[in-house]
């Protein structure tokens, strides 16, 4: 009889698994006597938190519940296979060679140049000249809470694999086993650690996953670095490719309304927005788990602010600032073996520059502090764009009230934080994974941005973290997100 009930609570989703579980419990003549097993449980609400596990664990079921890529209705978003060498191949969205993730191949589609008329057909090979953007899906996923409260103790403390469980339905509230996000900056819900939640990047836009950029992005104009460096609004602009010129000196208003504007269809079908930090903090999750690299992304370290490269490992970036340059002395391009040790899965079909290039604004600023030289104010902001384009920290923040985290932001999460010394003889804010830079947001700074810039050595990495006003600044760029429903 338990190995009927097993074998059926498995085939179910995890959301309904509660719900099994309780009618189970409430059931009299159900009796759980572990000794008649090899399953190490005693009570029926063990057993369910097993079954977490065992839903986590099982490499061919997880993959099995990855959330279909959503290309939306117009076509503009093409599915492609991209080989080692960068080679993009047109595949059908049905083609069973498109992804897998538990082999770490997640899935790719681009948009053309608005001057390309010509139609692709599966076998096809893109030119790289006539792809104007790259993005990599993001599926949906619940994931194991570690720090909910900041103050665990033990080896989940630090730096560990995250375990993940791909599913397209929503956690609920189940003591010791799932819980809600409560998606506000300083609360914990009911959330416990070792409970799964659903990431929140999922939640506020209602979807099944996302399309984030695979590079910053990049100004199409720029032949050199200092040509893209201008503080415009126009979408026309945009490149998300590899070798482009990230697109600096620019506000983070008009970051925010190239990203939003990039989607210029009558509908907004994708959806198009500037980045946030739950969206960020979503891929590098993605990133630490069985399913991505689990391992510090390799520092992009191009001096020129060019996408897509990587440090060659000989070059000591262990401290700050680390080692950098443009040209082979230095870094690769994405598409070589040490490469694709700047990709969030150590292979071509992940997503780059998450570590050094420039820093990255995100859509997330300090309540009601709309930071000097930003362009934004409440009436240009909160006033004009619904609540899920951009995120509100707590106004009281300081720089290490890391307590007003988002949980699944990947900053709270993030500790225990000890601030020291660096090379350059500056006393800063750490985190416990891989030291990266942890500088919550504050009245200096209101708005945050991710990742690192090419000089930042060991202070880079996809959990690194700081704050600045949202003027225009020549080390900080954007990336963006597509949310396609359909």
């Amino acid at each position: 009889m338990k190995k009927v009930i097993l074998a059926f609570i498995l085939g179910l989703s995890l959301s309904t698994i509660s719900a099994v579980a309780l009618s189970l419990c409430n059931a009299k003549d159900i009796v759980f006597n572990a000794d008649d097993t090899t399953w190490d449980v005693e009570t029926v609400s063990d057993a369910l938190n097993d079954l977490y596990k065992i839903k986590g664990s099982n490499t061919n079921d997880s993959c099995n519940n990855v959330a279909k890529p959503k290309l939306g209705t117009e076509g503009k978003l093409i599915p492609i296979i991209l080989s080692d060498d960068g080679k993009a191949t047109v595949v059908s969205e049905n083609d069973a060679n498109w992804y897998n993730y538990c082999e770490k191949r997640w899935a790719n589609a681009v948009i053309l140049n608005d001057e390309i008329e010509k139609e692709y057909n599966p076998g096809d090979t893109i030119p790289e000249s006539e792809i104007e953007s790259m993005f990599v899906w993001i599926p949906k996923y619940k994931y194991k809470l570690w720090n909910v409260n900041l103050n665990s103790e033990g080896s989940l403390a630090k730096v560990h694999t995250i375990d993940i469980i791909f599913d397209t339905n929503d956690t609920i509230e189940e003591e010791g086993v799932s819980c809600v996000t409560p998606m506000i900056g300083g609360s914990l819900g009911k959330c416990s650690n070792g409970e799964y939640m659903t990431h929140p990047a999922f939640i506020s836009f209602d979807v099944d996953g996302f399309w984030v950029g695979k590079f910053e992005t990049g100004y199409k104009a720029a032949s050199n670095t200092a040509q893209a460096q201008v503080n415009s609004n126009n979408p026309d602009f945009v490149v998300v490719k590899p070798n482009s010129y990230t697109w600096r000196y620019i506000s983070v208003r008009n970051m925010f309304e190239v990203a939003y504007n990039y989607d210029n269809s009558e509908n907004r079908d994708l959806d198009s927005h500037m980045m946030k930090n739950v969206e960020w903090g979503a891929v590098a999750y993605l990133s630490h788990s069985k399913y991505g690299i689990n391992d510090e992304i390799n520092i992009n370290n191009n001096s020129s602010y060019k996408t897509g490269h990587s440090a060659i490992p000989e070059l000591y970036q262990g401290t700050y600032p680390g080692i950098f340059g443009d040209g082979s002395k230095y870094n690769t391009e994405w598409n070589t073996e040490n490469g694709f040790l700047a990709s969030t899965t150590g292979n071509i079909t992940g997503v780059y520059d998450m570590s050094g290039g420039a820093w990255e604004y995100m859509a997330a600023y300090r309540s009601g502090s709309y930071g000097s030289n930003s362009g934004f104010s409440k009436t240009t902001l909160e006033d004009k764009y619904a609540a899920k384009y951009y995120e509100a920290y707590n106004a009281n923040s300081v720089a290490n009230s890391y307590q007003y985290m988002i949980l699944g932001d990947a900053i709270g999460e993030l500790g225990p934080f000890q601030s020291f010394i660096d090379g350059d003889n500056s006393l800063r804010w750490h985190s416990s994974w891989y030291n990266d830079y942890a500088h919550f947001i504050d009245n200096n700074g209101s708005w945050l941005f991710r990742g690192g810039y090419y000089l930042c050595g060991a202070l880079a990495g996809q959990f690194a973290f700081g704050r600045h006003q949202g003027a225009p600044s020549n080390d900080y760029s954007f990336r963006l997100v597509l949310s396609p429903a359909n």
